[in-house]
């Protein structure tokens, strides 16, 4: 999806202000959003199959999955992608 003039703007912004940051920072930063982002949906996936395994009606590891897949839908919203 090609990105509009705002969200190009917005990373752009977003790229200027981490470019400030001290090396160590940045890195750390782009490290743990990768992280985050390798494993969020993974997470959320298996808690919905870990609920349909146990069989019967949706119990509490299908609430952690809403959570979680609120999170990743979220977090795919984040500019930082766009920048580390």
């Amino acid at each position: 999806m090609a990105l509009n003039e705002t969200q190009k703007t917005a990373i752009a912004n977003l790229r200027t202000e981490m470019l400030k940051l001290d090396p160590d920072t940045y890195q750390r930063i782009r490290e743990d959003f990768y992280r985050i982002a390798d494993n969020l949906k993974p997470l959320a996936d298996a808690l919905e199959k870990a609920d349909a395994d146990l069989g019967g009606n949706a119990g509490p590891l299908l609430d952690e999955h809403y959570i979680f897949a609120q999170m990743y839908d979220l977090f795919r919203k984040s500019n930082l992608g766009g920048v580390v």
